[in-house]
C-alpha cells in the first residue's frame, strides 16, 4: 500500500530526527574571519581538529570515500559561484551579437574538425609494426621475391608483374658496344699493310662475337623464370611461333576475334533487331552424327553442314598449341574406336559449332557419349580463356612499349567489366570433379593451388562409396559426392591453375544452380552480388534435365542476372572495355551451350528466351522408338488424351477429369489397331477415382504417379478432404514415413499411394503391392515410365482374379508431345496427338 509506505517512512524520519536532537550538543558559533567579513552561508564549517574515523557520521564517511576529504572543496566553490551569480547584473545582448557569436563558433569548430581529421589521417598513414617488418623483409630477406608477389596479388596487379620484370631487364641491359666502321681508304691501307687474310679474320671474329651474343641472349631468355600470371613481349613475338604452332597467324581471321571483337558493336545492329523481332530463319536437316538438327539464323549465309567440314584436327580449329599437346592424353579413352583421328565424330561435329560461337542445345546426351561431350566443351572453354588472356597480355605489352616511347597508339578495347569469361553449371559435385580433372590435364599446368582442398571437399572417402543394384543411369548420376550446393572460381596463369580463386579474379566459374542462387540473392536482400556475371562470354549447362529435379527457378534467376551492367567498377579499366559491353549488348554475343538427355518445354523456353546469339543457334534432338518396349509386365497400357484448349487450362482439366469423369465400359470401347501389337486390342476401364471407388476389386493397391509437386499437393488435399484411404510418398517425406507408407500399401492397409517423380529420381525404390498404376501426368524421364509399370510384375500375393484386372492408365494432352514421343515413339505420338479418338491402348 503506497499510503502506508509513505506514513512508515515519515514516522521513521521523525524518530530519527528526535533521537539525533537529544544526543547532539549545542554547536559553538563560527568565529569571524580575519578580513572582518562574516560568512552568509547557512551551515558553519566543521572543526578542523583531528577526528577519528569511528567518530565520523555516515555522511562524512561517504564524503571521505568519494572525495578523499570530509568537506569537498568543489561543493564550496559551486555554492560561492551561485552566490556571485546572484549578485551579478543581467547583461543585455543584441540579436546581431548573438549571430556573430554563432558564426565565430561555427568557424572555430570547423577549423578544429579539420585539424582533427588531418591528425587522424597522419595517424592512419603511419605504418604499423607489422607493415614495417614486412617492408624490411621485402628489402633484405632472401624471400623478397615471394613478398613482392604477395603484395602484387593483394593489390590485384599480379598480371602486370611480368611487364615489371621486362622493364627491369631492359634497365639492366648493358650498353651496346660501339662498332667500328672502316672507310674505303682505311681498308685499302690495312690490306696493303697486313693483307686480305687479316681483314677476313676480323670479319669472322666480329660475326662470331655477334653470334655468341645472340646465343647467350637466347639462352638467358630460355632460362629466365617467367612469372605465373604474365606473358612478356619478347616471348610473344619471338617464341609464339614455337610455343603456339598451329595457332592462327592472323588473329583477326579467328572466329573468337571475329565474334567478340570490339568492331562487332557497329556490325550487329541489324541482327539484334531481327533477334528481338524473332525473325529467325529456320532450317531442319538430318545429320549422320547429330541426328535431327534445327538451325536458327539471322544472317543471309545458309547454315553449313556440321560434319562435312575441312577441320579434321585441332590445328585446323586454331586450338592453342599447349592445349593440343595434352588433348590426346585426356581423350585417349574416347578414341578407342577412332584411332585415326584426334576427335570422335560427335566431338568433331559439336566442336565445329562451338568454335563458330553458335548457341547449341544438344538433347541427345546419354551415358555412352557423356564423357566425350564433357571433354569437348572443356577443350572449348579452356581454349577460349587462353586465347582471351594471351590477347590481353599482348595488348598490355603494346601499351607499355608505346608509353615508354612516348607515342600514341590506336584505341584498344579487349576486355569486359570483370574477368570471368566462362560459367559452367553442373548439378552435383561429382560432375565438378570430372571437369576440374579435365581442365588440369588439358592446361598442362605445372602446379595447382588448393588441389588437395578441392578433392577433400568434392570427393567422397573410399569407404563412403557403395555398390548399388540400382539402374545404370542412377549409378552414373549419383556416384561420388552428390551435394548440390557449391561454387568454385578457377584462375589460369602461365604455369599455375589456381582453384578457389575469388570470382572477380577467376577465368572460369564452376557452380551449381543453388550455389549461384545463394550468392545472387533476391530483390531486397542486403547482401547480394552478381556483378561477376556481367562479362560472361560462354555459359555451359551439363546434365540440364537434372535441374528440373532440383529447382528450375534457379536457372531462370541466374539467366536473368547474366550480362547486366555492373553496379560497381571492381577495378575496371573502362578505356579498354569493349563497346558492345558498354551498350548492353553482351547477351547477343554470348554463347550458351546446353547438354541434356532429352528436350523438355523448360529447355525450349530457355532456348527461345535467353539464347539470342547473333551467330545463330542449333537445337539438336532425335526421333524415338519409345521406352514402352522395355515393359516386361503383361498388362494393357491405356493412354487417355485430354482435349485442352490452352496450356493454361490443362492442369484444371486434368484434375477435373481425374475426380469426376465417368468410366468408359469395355463393351462401348472401339477397337484400335497398333503396329506394336499387330492384333486387335480392347480398351479397358478408364481408371479414375469414381471408378476405383465403385469397384470391389480395384479399390485398393492403386499407385498414382504424379510428376509435378503442385499437382501432388492438390491431389493430396482432395484425398484428405474426402476421407480416402491413402498414403503419400514425395521428396519431402521423412524416411520412417516412407517405410510405413510402403508397408501399408503392400499389405493393403491403404488403398492408394501418391508417388512423385522427383522422389523416384532420387531414391528409385521398388513399390511392391501395386495392382493398378495411374499416371496422372507423363514423366519427363522415359525410363521412369518403364520402371513404374514394371512394379506390376512385383505382384507378390496377388490372386489370379486380381492379376487379370491389372491395369495401367496415363493421362496426356497435345502439350505433352515431347514426353509422349519418348514413351510411345515419335511416329505414334504424332498420331495420338492429332487423331480424332481420345483413347489408345497398347498390350
Amino acid at each position: 500500500n503506497p499510503a502506508f509506505h509513505q506514513i512508515s517512512i515519515s514516522s521513521m524520519a521523525k524518530n530519527r530526527s528526535s533521537a539525533v536532537g537529544k544526543s547532539s550538543k549545542p554547536k559553538p558559533q563560527a568565529k569571524s574571519r580575519p578580513s572582518g567579513l562574516s560568512s552568509n552561508k547557512a551551515r558553519s564549517k566543521k572543526s578542523r581538529e583531528t577526528v577519528k574515523y569511528g567518530q565520523l557520521s555516515r555522511k562524512e564517511k561517504t564524503n571521505l570515500e568519494e572525495y578523499g576529504e570530509l568537506t569537498p572543496r568543489d561543493l564550496d566553490e559551486e555554492e560561492e559561484d551561485e552566490e556571485l551569480a546572484g549578485q551579478r547584473l543581467r547583461k543585455v545582448v543584441n540579436e546581431e551579437d548573438l549571430d556573430e557569436d554563432i558564426r565565430k563558433r561555427k568557424f572555430e569548430n570547423a577549423a578544429a574538425l579539420d585539424d582533427e581529421e588531418e591528425d587522424e589521417e597522419d595517424d592512419w598513414q603511419k605504418p604499423s609494426a607489422y607493415n614495417r617488418l614486412l617492408g624490411m623483409l621485402q628489402k633484405t630477406s632472401k624471400h623478397q621475391d615471394f613478398y613482392k608477389r604477395m603484395k602484387l596479388e593483394e593489390e590485384g596487379l599480379e598480371d602486370q608483374e611480368d611487364d615489371m620484370v621486362t622493364d627491369e631487364n631492359e634497365d639492366d641491359e648493358e650498353p651496346e658496344e660501339q662498332v667500328l666502321e672502316l672507310t674505303a681508304e682505311e681498308e685499302k691501307e690495312l690490306r696493303e699493310k697486313y693483307g686480305d687474310d687479316y681483314l677476313a679474320a676480323l670479319d669472322e671474329e666480329e660475326n662470331g662475337d655477334h653470334q655468341s651474343d645472340n646465343d647467350s641472349e637466347a639462352e638467358n631468355q630460355d632460362n629466365q623464370e617467367e612469372d605465373d600470371d604474365s606473358v612478356s613481349s619478347d616471348e610473344e613475338d619471338d617464341g609464339e611461333a614455337i610455343e603456339n604452332a598451329g595457332d592462327s597467324d592472323n588473329e583477326d581471321s579467328e572466329a573468337s576475334k571475329a565474334h567478340f571483337g570490339d568492331e562487332q558493336s557497329q556490325k550487329i545492329s541489324g541482327k539484334v533487331s531481327k533477334v528481338e523481332a524473332k525473325e529467325w530463319s529456320q532450317k531442319v536437316f538430318e545429320d549422320a552424327v547429330l541426328k535431327t538438327v534445327t538451325s536458327f539464323n539471322v544472317s543471309d549465309k545458309p547454315p553449313a553442314s556440321l560434319t562435312a567440314t575441312n577441320c579434321n584436327t585441332l590445328q585446323d580449329f586454331n586450338v592453342k598449341q599447349r592445349i593440343q599437346n595434352q588433348w590426346l592424353k585426356i581423350n585417349e579413352e574416347c578414341l578407342q574406336d577412332h584411332n585415326d583421328s584426334s576427335m570422335t565424330p560427335l566431338q568433331k561435329s559439336l566442336f565445329h559449332a562451338f568454335n563458330q560461337y553458335q548457341d547449341v542445345a544438344y538433347c541427345n546426351r546419354d551415358i555412352d557419349n557423356a564423357k566425350e561431350i564433357r571433354r569437348a566443351y572443356a577443350l572449348h572453354a579452356l581454349n577460349h580463356v587462353m586465347k582471351n588472356r594471351d590477347r590481353v597480355m599482348k595488348n598490355n605489352e603494346r601499351i607499355s612499349k608505346a608509353q615508354k616511347a612516348n607515342r600514341d597508339i590506336e584505341e584498344i578495347r579487349d576486355q569486359g567489366f570483370t574477368r570471368p569469361k566462362v560459367l559452367i553449371i553442373l548439378p552435383f559435385r561429382n560432375a565438378a570433379v570430372d571437369i576440374v580433372n579435365s581442365l588440369i590435364e588439358l592446361s598442362g599446368s605445372e602446379q595447382q593451388e588448393h588441389k588437395k582442398r578441392f578433392f577433400d571437399e568434392f570427393n567422397l572417402m573410399e569407404e563412403e562409396e557403395e555398390k548399388s543394384d540400382k539402374p545404370l543411369d542412377y549409378q552414373e548420376t549419383f556416384k561420388g559426392n552428390i551435394d548440390d550446393h557449391f561454387r568454385l572460381g578457377i584462375k589460369f596463369t602461365r604455369k599455375t591453375m589456381k582453384l578457389y580463386s575469388d570470382f572477380y579474379s577467376a577465368d572460369i566459374i564452376i557452380a551449381s544452380p543453388l550455389g549461384l542462387r545463394t550468392v545472387i540473392g533476391a530483390e531486397g536482400d542486403k547482401k547480394r552480388d552478381f556483378d561477376f556475371l556481367s562479362s560472361l562470354e560462354v555459359i555451359i549447362m551439363d546434365q540440364t534435365q537434372q535441374f528440373l529435379m532440383q529447382n528450375w527457378d534457379h536457372i531462370e534467376h541466374i539467366m536473368e542476372h547474366v550480362n547486366l551492367i555492373p553496379k560497381d567498377a571492381h577495378g575496371c579499366d573502362f578505356s579498354r572495355v569493349k563497346s558492345w559491353y558498354l551498350d548492353g549488348r553482351a547477351k547477343y554475343l554470348r554463347q550458351t551451350l546446353i547438354f541434356a538427355d532429352f528436350l523438355t518445354p523448360e529447355i525450349n523456353a530457355l532456348f527461345n528466351k535467353y539464347m539470342k546469339n547473333v551467330a545463330g543457334k542449333l537445337k539438336i534432338k532425335q526421333s524415338y522408338d519409345g521406352s514402352m518396349v522395355d515393359v516386361i509386365a503383361n498388362v494393357q497400357q491405356t493412354f487417355i488424351r485430354l482435349e485442352a484448349q490452352s496450356l493454361a487450362t490443362v492442369d484444371d482439366l486434368r484434375f477435373k477429369y481425374f475426380i469426376e469423369k465417368v468410366c468408359v465400359t469395355r463393351e462401348s470401347a472401339e477397337c484400335q489397331q497398333d503396329s506394336l501389337t499387330r492384333h486387335k486390342i480392347f480398351l479397358p476401364h478408364s481408371q479414375t477415382l469414381p471408378t476405383l471407388q465403385r469397384s470391389s476389386i480395384t479399390q485398393s493397391h492403386t499407385l498414382i504417379f504424379v510428376p509435378s509437386y503442385f499437382d501432388f499437393v492438390r491431389l493430396r488435399n482432395y484425398l484428405e478432404d474426402n476421407k480416402y484411404s491413402y498414403a503419400h510418398i514425395c521428396e519431402y517425406t521423412p524416411t520412417p514415413q516412407v517405410s510405413k507408407a510402403r508397408s501399408d500399401f503392400f499389405h493393403g492397409r491403404v488403398s492408394f499411394v501418391l508417388y512423385t517423380e522427383r522422389f523416384h529420381f532420387f531414391r528409385r525404390y521398388n513399390i511392391r503391392g501395386a495392382y493398378h498404376v495411374i499416371f496422372y501426368g507423363l514423366p519427363d524421364h522415359p525410363n521412369f515410365y518403364t520402371e513404374i509399370v514394371n512394379y506390376l510384375a512385383l505382384k507378390g500375393d496377388a490372386s489370379s482374379a486380381e492379376e487379370a484386372t491389372f491395369s495401367c492408365s496415363a493421362l496426356f494432352s497435345k502439350y505433352d508431345m515431347l514426353k509422349l514421343e519418348r514413351i510411345v515413339g515419335t511416329d505414334r505420338a504424332k498420331k495420338m496427338c492429332t487423331s480424332g479418338k481420345n483413347l489408345f491402348a497398347f498390350s
